[in-house]
């Protein structure tokens, strides 16, 4: 055991000599008698104990003791004090700089100080593995598990603590919010374990590009967080961040596989957007919803207006949560036309919400159902209520009836889909040829072998596929091609060009005669007045389907508007013989 004495008593380090030979204690000793000898000895050697008087001229223990602290190689050394006075005050200070044991000099002997020297080794022994375990609670309390990166709860006190910082110091910061776009299909196409690697990489990146000072932390899942500080105005901060998605959105090579990555970004400024901590995280996530709601934007700068637009989407979803729970959700019925046997041969199922509060529009809450996630429940509920109304409509009205039910893209992503769907054709006990599933042309710009697999075996059900709203902006002939489409939808806009131009009725008819050479069959929807629906029987179109015949309807009405649409329809074809 090397040993370092700190006396400046000759006489004192002569006794304490005597005592560590005489209780048997293999050791090596250095002797020194000042404070600034000591501190120089334990700079350039390495001891395991420090016998340490109290009371020495110019500088005491204490003053040592406190010199200790800077030394950083200092890890495993036991301290003994020994001194003349034994004040509760002083040993509860010595106790707090680190010492392990205290003996009063004239109390020394041998057979003590030995036991002294066992217990206060055994004792720093219990610290070093007390303060090992704290450091590893600290670290899982702090750190991400898996990218070593600070979590999120380490992340929000240190935006606390900055926020109550002197404000000299930090004039200005950014927190940025970061995700990447569709890593769910990346982590269903490759798997949890190339996922869970292209996250520790990203981190990783994203640790490597930004300063020393600057905090990165993993919020969980795919988003990640960053605190700015080491920018001096909110236009660095902004070019920091573009920086930052540039460096971050590129391929990764994980596993001989190049897996490329696209991240989005919200962004808050401090002390612009506000000085309250909790609220500047939020407002950078209210700025990445928005960056994610649109087609274009990969980072959005908080503004006032997003809280608004937040807080009406969050109001929404838990009012169209709850409406599903409570079954407050009805479907409206609108009549398909085919014009060559003049009657209603089919329906389209529609969405309504009657008691809703803040939004009654399809458009508008199908949306936020699908970026919450409660297209799921609510995607169920329509197919199964629209299955069991179909059922009773054909027996009311005493011929087949088709029924169109429209599929969200996320929908076709879930692969239980097509078995729930016949799960709900055999409760109900019908065929499922008397069904369509439509879906948007947006469904199928990932062409994903999910989305293919879900159609195929909906189709291997009986049921008939339908692209819905052809000839907006996401037209592409390779989707008939491609995938296992059926009917064809022509979306209204181009029904409502029909009486604006010539050209536009010309493309009409010539997308109707491309189709038919397909051998797919087509629904005109939009037919709103005569002139349209002439048209549509000049270009001897299958079916229509429009206000020209009928507004949606409710489930109470269906029947009733059916017959009376047969009815006008039969006096039409009678009329014209």
């Amino acid at each position: 055991m090397n040993i370092l004495l700190v006396d400046d008593d000759v006489v004192d380090r002569k006794m304490i000599r005597r005592s560590l030979v005489k209780g048997g204690i293999e050791h090596q000793l250095t002797e020194v008698s000042t404070v600034e000898e000591g501190i120089f000895a334990l700079e350039e050697l390495c001891f395991d104990l420090l016998l340490l008087d109290y009371n020495m001229p110019s500088k005491n223990g204490l003053d040592l003791l406190i010199e200790l602290k800077r030394i950083n190689h200092i890890k495993d050394l036991t301290i003994v004090m020994i001194s003349n006075s034994h004040s509760e005050e002083l040993v509860l200070k010595c106790l707090d700089l680190g010492v392990q044991d205290f003996l009063l000099k004239e109390e020394v002997t041998a057979s003590l100080l030995s036991r002294s020297i066992i217990q206060a080794r055994k004792r720093f022994e219990l610290e070093s593995q007390l303060h090992k375990s704290y450091l590893q609670v600290k670290q899982m309390a702090e750190r991400d598990s898996l990218t070593g990166l600070y979590n999120r709860y380490y992340f929000e006190e240190t935006c606390q603590r900055l926020m109550q910082a002197d404000k000299k110091r930090y004039k200005c910061a950014g927190i940025l919010v970061v995700d990447i776009v569709d890593f769910k299909k990346i982590n269903d196409r490759f798997g949890h374990e190339i996922a869970d690697q292209l996250l520790l990489e990203l981190g990783a990146s994203f640790k490597r590009h930004t300063k020393q000072e600057d905090i990165v932390s993993r919020f969980g899942g795919d988003e990640f967080a960053c605190l700015i500080v080491s920018c001096d105005n909110p236009l660095q901060i902004k070019i920091e961040a573009e920086k930052l998605i540039r460096l971050l959105s590129r391929s990764y090579s994980i596993y001989e596989l190049d897996i490329y990555c696209q991240v989005r970004m919200g962004i808050s400024l401090y002390p612009l957007n506000g000085n309250n901590a909790d609220e500047l995280i939020r407002f950078a996530d209210i700025a990445l919803f928005r960056a994610k709601s649109s087609q274009s934007a990969i980072a959005c700068i908080f503004e006032d207006n997003m809280q608004t637009e937040f807080q009406m989407k969050y109001n929404v979803e838990q009012d169209l949560r709850g409406a599903i729970e409570r079954q407050e959700l009805e479907l409206a019925f609108q009549p398909i036309v085919d014009i060559q046997q003049a009657k209603v041969v089919s329906l389209e199922a529609l969405i309504r919400w009657p008691t809703a509060k803040y939004t009654s529009s399809p458009q508008e809450f199908i949306t936020i159902a699908e970026e919450s996630k409660l297209i799921e429940p609510l995607g169920k509920w329509i197919i199964e209520h629209a299955i069991t109304t179909l059922k009773l409509i054909q027996t009311k009205c005493g011929y087949p009836i088709r029924l169109a039910i429209n599929l969200s893209p996320l929908q076709l992503g879930d692969i239980s889909l097509p078995a729930y769907i016949n799960d709900c054709l055999k409760r109900v006990d019908i065929d499922g040829t008397l069904f369509t599933f439509e879906l948007t042309e947006t469904a199928l710009l990932d062409e994903s072998e999910r989305v293919i697999s879900s159609l195929s075996r909906i189709k291997e059900l009986g049921c008939k596929i339908a692209l819905d709203d052809f000839g907006t902006g996401y037209s592409s002939i390779s989707h008939l091609l491609n995938y296992p489409i059926d009917i064809v939808k022509l979306d209204k806009s181009l029904t409502d060009r029909i009486e604006v131009d010539d050209r536009g009725k010309r493309i009409f008819k010539g997308l109707i005669d491309m189709l038919k050479s397909l051998q797919l069959s087509i629904v005109v929807e939009g037919v709103e007045n005569y002139q349209q629906y002439y048209v549509c029987k000049e270009a001897r179109v299958d079916k229509i389907q429009g206000y020209y015949f009928s507004s949606p309807v409710s489930e109470k009405s269906v029947v009733k508007t059916i017959k009376a649409v047969n009815r006008e329809l039969a006096r039409e074809f009678k009329a014209m013989q």
